[in-house]
């Protein structure tokens, strides 16, 4: 599906999820392409605000009567097949697309696009290519999975050059069909979408099919993937890109930039974290393949300021500073939580999984990481899509690790008892550190904003 395509057959689209991060840039393009857009979402916020000022008609409630006037439908793939809105557009037989179908339409009509895929970063990774492009003077047109701190989560660039994150929620980056695609890693972290690891392994496979692939070469199943279009990055292992010279402080970090062999010169990253070596060089590899001078890469990567819930630096409550981030795998908790321990004193964790299913199936690799930290609080799962699984919940997570900390640990199952125990323990912390992909980042704000 074209962007053209689009533009001359559907005036009037209605988004199902519009509030979320990916649909929401979309919505915005459609809107700067003079269509209307209508749309839907479960709470004001932000972005949904964003999208009524650009001139979008949102309502908070998911009602059939909301896509009286729309000629097709864009839905997330976090939306239920019983939703009323969904199930109106089937009865009234209106073209239903998903928004990754409407993603890879709109990205065919550019002559480059960059594609940055994984299971951990990609916002990051995707927001400092982003950046590197901006900087090179390339004017590229951006759609992240988060916000940017630098242009939230949407830019139009003027350029034929586009750049976009790839979910592999559901395997849905295969209808992206990138010149250029990068792979950050592979990790089980979507056990409702794949069979197996292999089948992931597959999946990203497919993804780097017919374009220039950028490959993580230290990442253990990324590994799998290489092939004669292929270049890599990486600190470990050889390959095209890599970091020497590493060296950290404050839990920021130094390199080295390489390229086959030769140095290009030194990067001083802003973000905090090890993790952010990958992210950029893999934006430095982006930029070599684009043939954009090294001097603006330098310049983008050093003043590069993260994106929100990423290490995000919320505010203070007393002398207690207080974090937020996205991080809701186990090798994310392990990276964010391994950054702040190295750059900040006594820090008290509040996680908040993610989905029963990935729970459940990673629950020996949660207690492993959390088992390690100073103090921890669980708070109840943000459940997204699915149902209440007892095995996979927040509850059972607090069972299986409060036996097995060196620290203290506690259970939370409202948004009050979150407060009384912060309240209670907060002033033996120089850092309260927020966890989790759900609503605890706006709970944290909630938290900070009273006395």
């Amino acid at each position: 599906m074209e962007q053209k395509f689009l533009s001359s057959n559907y005036k009037n689209v209605h988004f199902i999820g519009v509030g979320g991060a990916g649909m929401s840039g979309l919505a915005k393009h459609l809107l700067g392409q003079g269509l209307k857009v209508s749309g839907s979402d479960i709470s004001e916020t932000d972005l949904t605000n964003e999208l009524i000022n650009l001139g979008a008609n949102v309502s908070f409630k998911h009602l059939p009567a909301n896509v009286k006037n729309a000629q097709c439908v864009v839905y997330s793939s976090a939306i239920n097949q019983n939703n009323p809105e969904l199930k109106q557009a089937t009865k009234r037989k209106l073209p239903i697309f998903k928004r990754s179908e409407v993603l890879g339409g709109i990205l065919s009509d550019y002559k480059t696009s960059i594609c940055v895929s994984g299971s951990h970063g990609k916002t990051t990774a995707t927001a400092m290519i982003a950046d590197v492009l901006i900087s090179a003077n390339v004017d590229p047109t951006v759609f992240l999975g988060g916000e940017s701190v630098a242009f939230s989560n949407y830019r139009y660039g003027k350029s034929a050059v586009a750049v976009a994150e790839a979910c592999e929620y559901k395997k849905n980056f295969l209808d992206l069909k990138p010149n250029i695609a990068v792979v950050l890693n592979i990790d089980n972290d979507h056990p409702d979408s794949y069979k197996n690891m292999n089948d992931a392994v597959d999946a990203f496979s497919k993804f780097i099919e017919g374009g220039i692939a950028v490959v993580n070469a230290d990442d253990k199943y990324a590994d799998k993937l290489f092939h004669s279009t292929c270049v890599t990055f990486g600190v470990q292992r050889s390959a095209t890109y890599t970091a020497k010279r590493v060296k950290e402080k404050g839990g920021r970090y130094s390199f080295t930039a390489c390229a086959y062999g030769l140095p290009l010169g030194k990067i001083n990253l802003s973000v905090i974290g090890k993790h952010n070596i990958y992210n950029a060089l893999a934006a430095i590899a982006v930029a070599d393949l684009m043939k954009l001078p090294f001097s603006s890469v330098k310049k983008a990567l050093e003043n590069f300021k993260g994106v929100k819930r990423r290490a995000e630096y919320l505010g203070k409550k007393g002398k207690t500073e207080f974090f937020a981030d996205y991080a809701h795998h186990p090798k994310e908790i392990d990276a964010t939580v391994s950054a702040f321990n190295s750059a900040r004193g006594k820090t008290a964790i509040v996680f908040q999984p993610h989905t029963y299913s990935r729970t459940k199936t990673l629950m020996d690799e949660f207690v492993s990481v959390l088992k390690r930290v100073d103090d921890c609080i669980i708070y109840k799962t943000y459940a997204a899509r699915e149902n209440f699984d007892e095995t996979g919940s927040a509850k059972t997570l607090y069972d299986n690790l409060k036996n097995s900390m060196a620290g203290e640990c506690w259970y939370a199952e409202s948004q009050e008892e979150l407060e009384s125990l912060i309240a209670e323990q907060i002033k033996s912390y120089e850092t309260v550190l927020f966890l989790g992909a759900g609503d605890i980042y706006d709970v944290a704000k909630s938290i900070l904003k009273k006395d």
